[in-house]
């Protein structure tokens, strides 16, 4: 039993780490933005500390006391107005969450990075931890911000941070109230909108699973080291996964239609051209495109290994989304 702090609580992968940390007898706080919805966290048994990852000394007062951080806030955005925000959340913001826990003595950090954080790997090939970044091509803001948090967490090591990295592959899975851009996928097949697929591929993988990961990671992960929070069986081309949640969603006209390369990135082209003029957000950018069109597989064999990552199948994962989701009144 530890005191944690678990950043991102009321998010997706956040939200089912406090759940199994609560399960397993921690004393959790969790920090939220001032003003932020705490009703994801409705019925848990946690301390609530005001912070923003843009004001230093409130970080400082959140990790007074903590032995455990779970650095999990982040900003997972397609596209926004002002497109810096992504590093200075999530580089500045995560450097002055990491210094603050430094200077507090926290015992171990576990951080939140991201299969962006690594480069793609040949066709036919899977990534790894070791596979050199070379996404530059189509780096989006999100994609650079977590490429160089990443960086930049290696680096704290030095200095003497306890810090383990984990980089969760696409989660999928009940509780994605946002939705975020991966679990918008599935409510759009259940609005009947997926018609349309394309060439690329997914690291499909359970929420749930990615949760677990974290816990484990601060159990058995060694400092300095990364660990890819992915499925083995999950690696699946998009017309794949798609027609795995039209299955089961009950709609044989999912991903029945291939839309090519070159049209996929006119229409993002004019999807940005249009947010310029309205302010508004557009559902993809070019560079979001060109990385939806890479084959992104990984593979997970060190967290299996040194962790014990569970490796939920991916139906699993996708029957419990679609049953949630339409629970709650998405579709």
């Amino acid at each position: 039993m530890s005191k944690v702090l678990i950043t991102g609580a009321t998010g997706f992968i956040g939200n089912h780490v406090t759940r199994l940390c609560l399960e397993k007898g921690d004393e959790v706080r969790v920090m939220v933005m001032p003003g932020e919805d705490r009703s994801p966290l409705d019925g848990m048994e946690v301390e609530f500390v005001e912070g923003n990852l843009l004001d230093p000394a409130s970080l400082r007062k959140a990790v007074e006391g903590i032995e455990q951080l779970y650095h999990l806030a982040a900003l997972f955005a397609v596209w926004t107005r002002d497109p810096d925000l992504h590093y200075k959340i999530n580089v500045q913001g995560a450097e002055a969450m990491l210094r603050a826990a430094m200077d507090a003595g926290v015992e171990k950090v576990v951080f939140t990075s991201s299969i962006a954080a690594i480069g793609v790997a040949e066709r036919g090939q899977l990534a790894n931890e070791k596979t050199a970044f070379d996404s530059w091509p189509f780096a989006s803001e999100y994609i650079l911000s977590k490429f160089i948090s990443h960086q930049m967490v290696k680096g704290l090591v030095s200095e003497g941070l306890p810090v383990t990295m984990v980089l969760p592959g696409l989660p999928f899975g009940p509780g994605d109230r946002a939705p975020t851009p991966t679990g918008s996928l599935i409510v759009a097949v259940l609005q009947g909108k997926m018609r349309n697929y394309w060439d690329g591929g997914v690291c499909a993988v359970d929420v749930r699973d990615v949760a677990a990961g974290h816990v484990l990671a601060m159990e058995k992960g060694r400092i300095g080291e990364s660990y890819l929070l992915a499925n083995k069986d999950g690696n699946m081309t998009h017309k794949e996964f798609l027609s795995l949640v039209g299955g089961v969603a009950g709609d044989a006209k999912v991903a029945s239609r291939e839309v090519g390369h070159k049209t996929m990135l006119r229409v993002a082209k004019l999807m940005e051209f249009w947010s310029k003029l309205t302010g508004k957000a557009p559902l993809t950018t070019y560079k979001n495109t060109l990385f939806a069109l890479q084959h992104c597989y990984v593979d997970p064999t060190k967290a299996v290994s040194e962790l014990g990552l569970p490796q939920t199948p991916i139906e699993t994962a996708v029957r419990d989304s679609v049953q949630w989701f339409r629970e709650h009144d998405y579709a």
